[in-house]
């Protein structure tokens, strides 16, 4: 049998001890293993001439994994678009006949608004 020299059984246990402290603290940066942050959009969907409600039109603002997240609104013109990757993002919306864009702050585990004011398109 092959006897184990002290420094390499200080070695393994520095290792264990620093993997047990990461597995009882967490991930001291999340990003750096590539865990991406999310947050909420609120959006209002509106006809740019009069400020009525657009319902049936499609958002979508930038998801994870370069995917899109996508929602329609409500009969007030609203949607809730959940798991937008965080930072600064343009909101589309279009409907039949009708398109806009705005742009929107997305922060971190928040919850944030954007009115989406459209036009008829061309």
């Amino acid at each position: 049998m092959m006897k184990k020299s002290p420094l390499l059984r200080r070695t393994a246990l520095a290792c264990a001890a620093g993997l047990a402290a990461i597995a009882l603290s967490g991930c001291p940066n999340p990003n750096a293993i590539g865990v991406q942050q999310y947050g909420t959009v609120q959006v209002t969907c509106v006809q740019a001439s009069n400020g009525q409600p657009v319902a049936g039109a499609i958002v979508e603002l930038p998801g994870g994994s370069s995917q899109m997240v996508t929602q329609s609104t409500d009969s007030s013109g609203n949607a809730t678009l959940n798991q937008v990757v965080i930072g600064t993002h343009t909101a589309i919306a279009d409907a039949p006949g009708l398109h806009g864009e705005a742009t929107v702050s997305v922060v971190e585990n928040q919850t944030v608004s954007v009115r989406v004011p459209m036009n008829p398109t061309q």
